[in-house]
């Protein structure tokens, strides 16, 4: 089982958008069951697909096929998924979910396995001391595995979706993207004491103040 865990999930990435740990999980999907989701795909075509879940460790979609296997879809013709709770659209090769909405902008959230705290937590637990995490062990991954009984440390990495265009929630990369006339508001309200890069709720009030 422990072997298992590191063949899915030791891939190190470095994250380069804002991001907070949020929370542990002992799933590895979003949902505890699997259940229908409407596809968009890029040419606007909606297909439904009975039985989908969202695979925390690259946030994409994955899906039961005809025979109860589980498949992980390719993101490259899909636009968004709607379950019945959330709304997902593609940036880069990641589904991330719509947070709120402001006007015609939006922010949106993508939550995943943070792979770099999972792996310190494995090398660090005294019980994992004797498994070598040899290069073999970093490239395969299957997903038709039981392993609800481990905790996975969760990392949140937010975007706005403002004018039509993705940006990452960094203080720098929205500074140079948002027009002139805003910048006073932009640092006004990301220079009150009570505002915080990983809160949801800070982040909607900026995206409201620099949108038309």
């Amino acid at each position: 089982m422990r072997k298992i865990i590191i063949l899915l999930l030791l891939f190190v990435c470095a994250m380069t958008t804002t991001a907070q740990i949020d929370k542990n999980s002992r799933r590895i999907m979003t949902y505890k069951e699997f259940k229908p989701a409407a596809v968009t795909l890029l040419n606007n075509q909606v297909v439904t697909v009975p039985l989908a879940n969202i695979f925390m460790k690259r946030s994409t979609l994955v899906y039961h096929n005809i025979s109860g296997k589980n498949m992980e879809a390719k993101l490259s013709n899909v636009k968004s998924v709607d379950f019945d709770d959330r709304h997902y659209e593609r940036i880069d090769t990641m589904l991330a979910w719509r947070v709120d909405t402001v006007g015609n902008n939006a922010l949106f959230c993508v939550t995943k396995i943070d792979l770099s705290a999972l792996r310190n937590n494995i090398i660090n637990s005294r019980s994992m001391t004797n498994i070598e995490l040899t290069n073999s062990l970093l490239n395969t991954a299957t997903l038709d595995v039981d392993m609800e009984d481990f905790d996975y440390p969760l990392i949140n990495i937010y975007f706005y979706k403002y004018n039509d265009k993705i940006i990452p929630v960094q203080e720098r990369e929205i500074y140079r993207r948002i027009p002139k006339n805003k910048r006073y508001d932009f640092k006004v309200v990301t220079s009150l004491p009570t505002f915080s890069w990983t809160d949801p709720k800070s982040l909607l009030d900026l995206l409201k103040h620099i949108s038309d």
